[in-house]
């Protein structure tokens, strides 16, 4: 799990990046103009870079701003009891919730992350006999001596009861197309057709992309959203919603990742 988009260049695509260069582009456009005896007037365009970076950043930081954000994704999946799932060949949980943290003796601590809900609502969807297997993605948590994401929630889901032959982790991946791959691999072995027909589990905002990775590889994909950034029409208007923080500009930043991903894949 890391803090910035796994392919290194979406970083300069995000709003925070884009933003803050602008910002310091503008102010180095004013310091020379000053130093060339420029008047205000004359040095509108950096002075206007300056204040419309500034303010598009304040507006990314707000969480209204990243409210309505997340909401353009998760919209398109509304939250539903897994008890009303149809019934599918098999339950993949996607990664990209797995944190990590070496300790003292050598050993690594393996912990959920903000995503922990992924593994959560799969696992209830199994439970609620949706599908006889499930299939969890693996990510990797860049800690030496770690396991994958899969095995991990492999090993966590048969403390939980689910039987070892229905418990199944995917190889290590790093993207998200990568990932739909491997898992599409592990399908292919259940049966003597493979699996066709799929329950995913993935946050709420990533769900879009996700489904059509799995859905150009052929499978039928019956979403399960969950671990939504939002609250839905139980949401609120507060002034503190105008407060900067560095969490809502991280949301604004995730939402904008998963668009150019979109973008990307078409």
């Amino acid at each position: 799990m890391t803090l910035v988009p796994t392919r290194w260049w979406a970083s300069f695509f995000m709003p925070s990046c884009l933003l803050l260069m602008g910002l310091a582009v503008g102010i180095v456009w004013c310091l020379w103009a000053w130093k060339r005896g420029r008047t205000p007037r004359q040095a509108r365009l950096p002075i206007a870079l300056v204040v419309g970076s500034a303010s598009l950043l304040y507006l990314a930081s707000t969480p209204w701003v990243a409210r309505g954000a997340a909401w353009t994704l998760e919209r398109q999946h509304p939250p539903g009891a897994v008890e009303s799932l149809p019934q599918a060949d098999a339950i993949v949980v996607l990664a990209g919730a797995i944190a990590a943290r070496p300790r003292p003796d050598g050993s690594v601590h393996m912990f959920a992350g903000g995503a922990g809900d992924r593994f959560e609502t799969g696992v209830a969807a199994f439970r609620a006999g949706r599908a006889p297997v499930i299939v969890f993605g693996s990510g990797d948590s860049g800690v030496p001596g770690a396991p994958t994401e899969g095995a991990w929630n492999r090993s966590r889901a048969i403390e939980r009861g689910v039987p070892a032959s229905a418990a199944i982790a995917a190889e290590r991946a790093l993207y998200t197309s990568d990932e739909a791959s491997n898992v599409a691999a592990e399908l292919q072995k259940l049966g003597e057709t493979g699996a066709k027909t799929i329950i995913l589990c993935t946050s709420a905002w990533h769900l879009p992309r996700a489904t059509k990775h799995y859905r150009a590889l052929g499978l039928e994909v019956i979403p399960l959203p969950c671990d939504f950034m939002t609250r839905g029409p139980a949401e609120e208007w507060s002034p503190t919603l105008l407060i900067p923080r560095g969490h809502a500009l991280w949301r604004v930043d995730t939402v904008a990742k998963e668009w150019l991903g979109m973008l990307a894949g078409r």
